[in-house]
């Protein structure tokens, strides 16, 4: 029996899946049953906290019932303005009154005590009268301090006090204190309540009580400090009845008719180790060995046709062990591939060509014949066309690229089926592209940009047009692409425009200063050129045809000619003062955008600067291009840019790039790698066997591709047909 690698691999391949699929399925598991526990303790607690609550509320009732069937009675009122020889029976009938309203409460212990808001007078509990330093210190436990802020507080304000203080016997108390104000003399009411009859001492959880005042009250063994728990409960949302602090659960809930709120917090439970165990040790063991049995069935049913070629094959020996299986396969498709590759290939060319055409002609609105495309007709969908057009830089040579380029995004089409390529000029090429909406049209664009590599000696517009439904709709896309790109020097920042964009912005007020005139007017500055004038007239008159210019608009075009001037100065390296009047800035001058006389003003900036630039230019330019020429001769080896060149020479890149072309006669990089290829050329005079990626670094390349190509452009032939010419003179 023949036994493959593939069926070991492919039996490693179903185990792993079934490994990660009953691990993933066990955690999801596992996560409901501990979220469902979760929930069930959450929904415990709750509970519990809401019974708490209620019961409290009932004890609270009854106290503040109790509380004003006393300071609302005859006797209160009474003993309240009562006289020296009442006050002491008027004492008594209160002492009644109280133990009389409090003994008929049992659910909850309290005791109400009462004394007038003074320093000296008694108090009045439900069994004796004690004095009042003796009551606050002895029977409530309360400090001087304490004593004091009661006292400050009820002679400012009539709002309640609420605080914990602790018995003698080390048991807690909530010490409520309330104000009422009669006829001649206010009374306190001190109301102390036992923490274990008001709320249920033997609760599992933390429970805190607190008011806007802050926690008055909480369980004695509480694990989070009160002050803690209160500034997050500040912080919490005050429309939920729930907040987390740090690993503890908070709930939140409200005494009715009361600005009482009690927090009840908890930690989240663990699962039980033997849950883990039930839940996910055994399943996960049975699942397991479930998976093994699979997968072998699995990979003997799928490898069996395999096994009837190899059998083919080793049909004297069965028993061959670790055999490569696709080695053999491939062997013999090899052949075949060999065989028909060629076919495939001129088969390719011709389809490719027959497309474009047929594109082409949907493009045009030409008639097409159905017999000659009858292959590669396309169906009736939502269409839209892509116009790319390659815009050519003023200061480099990059034509050739174009070419390539082009090539490449051919190629890039011909393997996506939504993407129809159609060469229309040297310049520009189109894209039919099937899809429902624009977005999705430029996400595509967006994708082949990225996929070919565009050297930045060139930039690149992408007109967009909307999506139209029918391939007779092509035409009509393809000439609102074009009109698309009738706006690109207005978008100089976007590479991809669509008509939504255009009508967007054209129904904004905006001025007209595209890039390329701004890069005109600097180019003509820099040589001392006087069409500088002119284009800069030529750009007023533009802004001033037609509708007069917004304020804004106004105002964002004299601040972008101020900002093009302070460029031109900046790349002279040149004092700004000595064109602006009266010690002026540009920031100054900015700030002048709306006086009558300010084109006028600019202009005449302008002019100054090129009579500065043609005065001192002529000696500059000789000895820079000197010193350009021996910099390049020295050093085309290494890795020298037109920005290398510049700051050696102390000039800007752009002003540096148009000395250069000026003296010599052509761009920097063209010079560059003209020069770097001669050199070259006597290496290989020298030595025809040195390796093209040694060659290349010696000359200045970083990498062999780049010099082949760059080879092949400027002699027409590879540096191995070269060496091949060289040995045969």
């Amino acid at each position: 029996m023949v036994r493959g690698k593939y069926k070991k691999k492919l039996n490693a391949v179903f185990l792993l899946v079934f490994t990660v699929i009953i691990v993933s399925f066990m955690s999801i598991f596992v996560k409901i049953v501990i979220d469902q526990r979760s929930k069930e303790y959450e929904t415990t607690n709750i509970n519990t906290i809401k019974t708490v609550l209620n019961n409290s509320q009932i004890k609270l009732e009854v106290i503040n019932s109790t509380l004003d069937i006393v300071m609302e009675s005859d006797e209160a009122k009474k003993w309240s303005e009562s006289h020296n020889n009442e006050f002491y029976l008027g004492s008594l009938k209160v002492q009644q009154k109280i133990r009389k309203s409090s003994s008929k409460v049992n659910n909850v212990d309290f005791q109400i005590s009462a004394t007038f808001l003074d320093e000296d007078s008694l108090v009045i509990t439900p069994v004796s009268s004690e004095a009042k330093n003796y009551y606050f210190e002895k029977n409530l436990g309360l400090t001087k301090e304490r004593i004091k802020e009661i006292y400050d507080h009820f002679l400012k304000q009539s709002s309640y006090m609420v605080f914990t203080i602790q018995n003698r016997d080390g048991s807690f108390q909530i010490c409520y204190i309330t104000k009422k104000a009669y006829r001649k003399k206010d009374i306190l009411y001190f109301t102390t309540i036992n923490y274990d009859s008001f709320v249920e001492e033997n609760l599992e959880q933390d429970w805190y009580l607190c008011n806007h005042n802050g926690i008055f009250a909480m369980k004695k063994d509480a694990k989070v400090p009160s002050d803690e728990i209160y500034k997050a409960f500040q912080k919490s949302d005050l429309a939920s009845n729930k907040f987390i602090y740090k690993n503890y659960n908070v709930f939140k809930q409200s005494f009715y008719n009361s600005d009482w709120i009690l927090l009840y917090s908890y930690e989240d439970k663990n699962i039980d180790t033997s849950l883990i165990y039930i839940y996910f040790i055994i399943p996960f063991i049975l699942l397991t060995l479930l998976s093994i049995f699979l997968s072998r069935i699995i990979t003997n049913k799928l490898y069996r046709p395999i096994k009837e070629v190899l059998d083919d094959f080793f049909y004297e020996d069965n028993n061959q062990k670790d055999v490569d299986e696709f080695k053999i396969l491939k062997q013999n498709s090899n052949m075949i591939k060999t065989l028909n590759q060629q076919l495939k290939l001129a088969i390719s060319e011709r389809n490719n060509l027959i497309v474009q055409r047929l594109n082409r002609d949907l493009l045009y609105g030409i008639n097409i014949n159905k017999s000659i495309y009858k292959d590669h007709l396309i169906e009736d969908d939502n269409y839209c066309v892509a116009v790319l057009e390659f815009l050519n830089n003023p200061y480099e040579d990059v034509d050739n690229d174009i070419f390539l380029h082009k090539n490449e995004i051919l190629a890039y089409t011909q393997d996506i089926d939504n993407l129809r390529y159609a060469n229309i000029n040297y310049y520009t090429c189109a894209i039919i592209i099937r899809c429902n909406k624009v977005k999705d049209a430029i996400t595509k664009i967006h994708t082949l940009l990225e996929t070919v590599e565009i050297d930045y000696d060139y930039d690149i517009r992408v007109a967009i047009s909307n999506v139209a439904y029918g391939t007779n709709k092509i035409k009509e896309c393809f000439e609102e692409s074009k009109k698309i790109l009738e706006y690109k020097f207005l978008y100089n920042q976007r590479t991809i425009l669509t008509m939504k964009q255009i009508k967007e912005d054209l129904d904004r007020n905006s001025y007209y200063y595209p890039l390329v005139i701004e890069n005109k007017l600097i180019h003509s500055v820099l040589n001392g050129d006087i069409k500088a004038v002119e284009i800069f007239n030529d750009l007023i008159n533009e802004n001033s045809a037609g509708d007069k210019l917004s304020p804004k608009a106004f105002k964002n075009l004299i601040f972008a000619i101020i900002g093009t001037i302070s460029r031109i100065v900046q790349e002279l390296k040149i004092d700004s003062h000595k064109f602006l009047e009266n010690n002026d800035d540009f920031s100054t001058l900015s700030d002048q955008w709306n006086r009558e006389d300010i084109i006028p003003k600019l202009r005449k900036i302008l002019e100054d600067i090129l009579l500065y630039v043609n005065n001192n230019k002529k000696d500059s330019e000789n000895s820079i291009a000197e010193e350009m020429l021996t910099y390049i001769h020295e050093h085309y080896w290494e890795d020298i840019m037109l920005v290398d060149m510049a700051k050696k020479m102390n000039v800007s890149e752009k002003y540096c790039g148009i000395l250069f072309k000026k003296a010599v006669g052509e761009n920097y990089k063209n010079y560059l790698n003209n020069y770097r290829i001669e050199k070259a050329k006597e290496i290989m005079y020298n030595n025809t066997k040195i390796k093209v990626s040694t060659l290349g670094k010696q000359v200045g390349f970083n990498s062999s591709n780049t010099f082949i190509r760059v080879f092949t452009k400027y002699t027409g032939m590879t540096p191995k047909a070269f060496a091949e010419q060289i040995k045969q003179l």
